[in-house]
């Protein structure tokens, strides 16, 4: 029976709780602030007379705060969670109403989810030339950074709080933010000001990594004719625009005086123009998708390996055994590319072409590589501001590529002894100029595009 009654109480009170929940209030106080009640009083008043819930304070900053004098307000057909969002949320306290219980607390803990591959990259870039240096250099830590700016963000807006005297008085200090790497949560408890500050900043941070950027480079090689050994001549190239030529000089292939920004790029053109310095060869047309301030890194060429003698160890019979380490070395193009997305959708691209070849075109066949083979290294660094779609065409990359013929007799210049009775040798040395065309894509998930849109299948 006892049981029965306790069940009917609590059924009751659940009842006249939830009747509170659609119930509309009005109210309003005195002009004159002395004559207004403390805000832990009218909650009181509220919530524990007239809805039955019981109040409970977290913390003993959100109870002081509370013995405040409550605003001058005059609502009228108000709810409860109205009422408390208009008082409360002026205070910077948080509340939470469950289950006939009202929580009030001034520090609430609140994760934040991000989705990031976890990664921590190095690198530097070095161009040598005879009158400057230029040394471009990256380390990029993603969690390192989010901890120092997330801590950063909760210390300020602590020291900031406007009721930081209190909270300095009662011995309360800022906590340290926790970030497990692995599932990309980060743990915050602070004030109402802090997780507004940290929920702002990562959501601007989730907008800028999740942008994307496609891309689309054509690397052509142009066998430089005997009219032209110095490199193209770029002033020769013209577009036409706005129905008059104009002359596409260096500083007109790309950036904000490039004639591309009003021109419609022809690539066939670019390859008609490119004929008339010499034979040209397209090496690829690779299309790679890289986020927002992320490297993208195309290559194009052969892996060379070697060994060499790293240590002699004696074994128990006193013999010398020599062990071999083997090491590897690319030869080829790499094209180091980082895009960045400003705010008004222009790109800024850090672009760092690469072209490395054998000083002995030997060694590419020769099977005794005891040693790394001798190359000859032409870099480049830049940095550019395109629109997106906008098209940068770069050369300027020259090399010497130096081959072995043999002359002679069909079939007599193949006989050993008398082979050299019926053939010659000759060096041929062939310069070669490689030309970049890169256009960039920012990919907006909102909006679909077909392949075609990006650039596969327009050529």
């Amino acid at each position: 029976m006892i049981k029965r009654i306790i069940a009917i109480i609590v059924i009751i009170s659940g009842l006249y709780a939830s009747n509170c929940d659609t119930k509309l209030f009005s109210y309003s106080n005195s002009i004159d602030k002395q004559q207004h009640l403390t805000i832990n009083s009218f909650l009181h008043y509220l919530a524990t007379q007239k809805c039955g819930i019981n109040i409970v304070y977290k913390d003993d900053v959100a109870k002081q705060i509370l013995k405040e004098k409550m605003p001058y307000i005059r609502v009228k057909n108000y709810t409860l969670r109205q009422i408390l969002d208009l008082i409360l949320t002026q205070k910077g306290v948080f509340y939470t109403l469950k289950n006939n219980v009202l929580e009030l607390s001034y520090f609430k803990t609140k994760s934040f989810k991000i989705n990031f591959i976890s990664s921590s990259r190095t690198g530097e870039s070095n161009l040598d030339a005879t009158d400057s240096k230029v040394k471009n250099t990256y380390n990029f830590n993603f969690w390192s950074k989010i901890e120092k700016q997330v801590t950063n963000l909760t210390e300020s807006n602590f020291m900031l709080d406007p009721n930081y005297d209190l909270i300095k008085k009662l011995g309360i200090t800022s906590f340290k933010p926790i970030i497990d790497r692995n599932t990309g949560i980060i743990m915050v408890t602070g004030t109402m000001k802090q997780l507004k500050a940290v929920g702002h900043y990562i959501e601007n941070l989730m907008h800028n990594l999740t942008k994307q950027v496609l891309i689309d480079v054509h690397i052509y090689s142009v066998e430089l004719s005997s009219s032209h050994k110095t490199g193209i001549d770029w002033s020769q190239l013209s577009l036409s625009l706005n129905r008059t030529n104009v002359p596409l000089r260096g500083r007109y292939l790309g950036g904000s005086e490039a004639v591309f920004n009003s021109a419609v790029f022809n690539i066939s053109g670019l390859l008609n123009f490119l004929s008339q310095n010499g034979n040209v060869n397209s090496i690829s047309n690779p299309k790679i998708m890289t986020l927002n301030n992320q490297k993208a890194i195309i290559s194009v060429g052969d892996t060379i390996y070697y060994k060499y003698a790293s240590k002699v160890v004696t074994d128990q019979n006193g013999n010398p055994n020599t062990e071999y380490t083997v090491e590897s070395k690319f030869v080829g193009v790499v094209l180091d590319i980082t895009p960045q997305i400003s705010d008004n959708g222009d790109i800024i691209l850090s672009i760092e072409p690469r072209l490395s070849k054998f000083r002995d075109p030997t060694q590419i066949t020769s099977t005794n590589r005891g040693m790394p083979p001798d190359t000859t290294d032409n870099t480049m660094l830049s940095v550019v501001k395109l629109k997106n779609n906008q098209t940068l065409v770069l050369g300027g990359l020259i090399t010497d590529d130096k081959t072995l013929k043999v002359n002679g007799v069909p079939v007599l210049k193949e006989i050993p002894l008398i082979k050299y009775l019926f053939s010659s040798k000759e060096k041929v040395t062939t310069k070669k100029e490689l030309v970049f065309v890169i256009t960039p894509h920012i990919i907006d998930s909102k909006h679909k595009k077909t392949l075609r849109d990006l650039g596969f299948g327009r050529f």
